[in-house]
C-alpha cells in the first residue's frame, strides 16, 4: 500500500542519471506540454501538424500524471542523446535500445524500462510509419528482457484482517472519547478502505460537502471530487458513488456493542467532529499534524495511515 519511491542510482560518465533530467524541466506542468532541451519541442512527435487547441486536446488523452512522467523520462533520454550528438526525435532504433539496456544495467525493472520506451515513443518520430514501441526490433528487445529477467512478485507478509479488527475494538482505538486524532485517522482510513474496497486515490478524492456526502439510516454515501478522474474514465465510473453500510446501528447485546465500534458511520461522525476545529479542506481525509495540518491528505499519506493501523494492530496483539 505504501508507494515505493525508489532511489537515484548513479550512472557512468555520459550516461543518464535516473533523477530529473535538465531538458524540459518545469515545462508546462499544468497544461501537459513537454519540451526538449535540444530545440524547445513543444509537443510530442506526430502532434506538430495540429493546431494548438487540437494538440492540447490530444495531449489530454493521457492523464496529467502520465504526461509528467513521460516528460521526465523524455528529458533523461534527450540528455543522453544530445551527449552523443544524436537528435532525440530521430534517434536510430539501435541507439534507443542501447539507452534502454543502460537503464536495465542500472537496476531498473523490465516494467520500468517498458515505461521509458513508451515515453520515448510518445516524442520520437514514427519509424516506418509506426510508433517506435511497435517497431519489430523494439518488441523483440522487450521480449528478450522479459525472458532474461522474468518478473517474480516479491514475497509479501500476510496479515490477518480479523486480528486487526479485534484490536480496533479496544484501547487505544476505543473509546473514541479518549482516542487521539492520530489513531482516529488511522482507524477511519482503515475502515473506509476495507468497507469500500476502493483505490486509495479514490479515498483521497472523497468530499464531505453536499451533495458529496449523505447520511442515511442504513448507510453512508460518499462521492469523489468532480476533478477526480478514476483509473477507467467512463460515465459509469465517473458517476459511481461509494456506499458504506452501517454495522449494528442499534446494538442490544454486549457482543453487538463491541462490534458496533467497527461501524464506519459512527467513525465518520466522530472523525468529522474531531477535525472540524482545524479542517481547511472539504476532502474527507485531512492531515492531523505538521505544516499541512487541516489540508487534504494525499494518497500516499492515507496509504501510510492504513499500513500504520495494521502495524499497530499487530503490536497491540503481541504478534509482531
Amino acid at each position: 500500500m505504501v508507494p515505493n519511491t525508489g532511489s537515484q542510482v548513479p550512472g557512468r560518465p555520459g550516461s543518464p542519471s535516473l533523477g530529473t533530467g535538465s531538458a524540459g524541466r518545469g515545462v508546462a506542468s499544468t497544461v501537459g506540454l513537454s519540451a526538449s532541451a535540444a530545440d524547445g519541442l513543444a509537443r510530442p512527435a506526430g502532434l506538430t501538424v495540429f493546431s494548438d487547441q487540437v494538440a492540447q486536446v490530444m495531449l489530454n488523452s493521457r492523464k496529467a500524471s502520465t504526461r509528467c512522467s513521460y516528460d521526465r523520462k523524455w528529458s533523461l533520454f534527450s540528455d543522453w542523446a544530445n551527449s552523443r550528438s544524436l537528435n532525440p526525435e530521430s534517434c536510430p532504433v539501435p541507439a534507443v535500445l542501447d539507452y534502454l539496456w543502460s537503464l536495465k544495467e542500472r537496476g531498473l525493472s523490465v516494467n520500468s524500462v517498458k515505461v521509458h520506451l513508451a515515453a520515448i515513443s510518445a516524442f520520437h518520430d514514427t519509424v516506418e510509419g509506426a510508433q517506435l514501441s511497435s517497431h519489430p526490433w523494439a518488441k523483440r528487445f522487450m521480449k528478450g528482457l522479459n525472458n532474461m529477467f522474468p518478473h517474480r512478485p516479491p514475497m509479501v507478509a500476510q496479515w490477518s484482517l480479523s486480528l486487526v479488527l479485534s484490536q480496533l475494538m479496544s484501547s487505544p482505538f476505543e473509546p473514541f472519547s479518549s482516542c487521539p486524532i492520530k489513531l482516529l485517522s488511522f482507524k477511519m482510513a482503515f475502515l473506509v478502505a476495507i468497507t469500500s474496497a476502493r483505490r486509495v486515490s479514490e479515498l483521497a478524492a472523497l468530499r464531505i460537502d453536499a451533495p458529496f456526502l449523505q447520511f442515511f439510516a442504513s448507510k453512508v454515501v460518499l462521492r469523489t471530487s468532480l476533478k477526480f478522474l478514476p483509473k477507467v474514465v467512463s460515465l459509469f465510473h465517473l458517476q459511481q458513488s461509494v456506499t458504506l453500510p452501517v454495522f449494528f446501528p442499534t446494538p442490544t447485546s454486549e457482543a453487538e456493542k463491541r462490534l458496533h465500534t467497527l461501524d464506519v458511520k459512527r467513525a465518520l461522525l466522530y472523525y468529522l467532529h474531531n477535525t472540524r476545529g482545524f479542517r481547511k479542506s472539504k476532502r474527507l481525509f485531512v492531515c492531523f499534524a505538521g505544516s499541512h495540518k487541516g489540508r487534504a491528505a494525499s494518497s500516499q499519506t492515507i496509504s501510510r495511515w492504513i499500513v500504520q493501523c495494521i502495524r499497530l494492530g499487530y503490536q497491540g496483539s503481541g504478534e509482531v
